[in-house]
């Protein structure tokens, strides 16, 4: 897994004015882009080593941008709200569903105070390794 200080490029989706949560500042790469939610990623195959997404910005098509843009064990890292509802969008479970279909959740980050019947408020980060063919071993079909 890539280290925090060693990213080379990188990409932000859905921060106000490029401003990434200080938690994601060490996966900034040297040289990086940001923008806007969007559908679709104006970038060509395999340009970044990690994407960096606002919590409102994980869709089907968010992540499958995602994986299209990242390179071979990429990194995706994005927060999510603890208690996301059904109306808000998608429930945690959802989002699980949706990343798994390309990535391997490989860590996961809450509060030091986190406790399952009291995390109203808290949020999630997720951090996601891009699967790829050869080690998807042989039945990895992303984003069918």
């Amino acid at each position: 897994m890539l280290e925090r200080g060693k990213v080379r490029t990188s990409l932000e989706v859905g921060f106000s004015g490029g401003e990434e949560p200080a938690k994601f500042a060490g996966y900034r790469g040297r040289e990086w882009r940001a923008i806007p939610l969007a559908r679709e990623f104006p970038y060509e195959d395999s340009q970044f080593e990690v994407v960096m997404m606002d919590g409102a910005a994980v869709s089907r098509a968010s992540v499958k941008e995602a994986h299209r843009v990242l390179r071979p064990e990429g990194l995706l890292l994005f927060s999510v709200p603890a208690k996301t509802k059904k109306q808000e969008g998608y429930t945690l479970p959802d989002i699980y569903a949706i990343v798994r279909e390309g990535f391997n959740i490989v860590g996961l980050e809450r509060p030091a105070w986190w406790k399952f019947w009291s995390s109203r408020g808290a949020s999630l980060t997720i951090h996601a390794l891009k699967k790829n063919w050869k080690s998807g071993g042989g039945t990895f079909r992303p984003y069918v």
